[in-house]
């Protein structure tokens, strides 16, 4: 199929210098890389090391269930609304 394309000067050097390089046409040169291009974009991103959240102990002093945080909260929350509206 025939179509007209506008490309950039600089990137219209590249693709002559790589063809001429690969001893291939332009035309084959500019197909290749769209085709590269366009298979690049379908791969998934594949990172090199996968990330790790850091963790930390929460070192709650003795007599808190570590079962109960959520209670905790909610009693301190109360306790600041308390005086809050003192």
């Amino acid at each position: 199929m025939r179509t007209t394309l506008t490309l950039n000067d600089n990137l219209i050097l590249i693709l002559k210098k790589k063809a001429l390089e690969n001893n291939v046409p332009f035309k084959t040169m500019v197909n290749q890389t769209l085709q590269l291009g366009l298979e690049a974009m379908e791969k998934p991103v594949k990172y090199k090391q996968k990330y790790k959240t850091p963790t930390r102990s929460l070192h709650l002093g003795t007599g808190y269930d570590h079962d109960k945080l959520g209670q905790i909260s909610e009693e301190i929350e109360d306790i600041a609304l308390v005086n809050q509206n003192q």
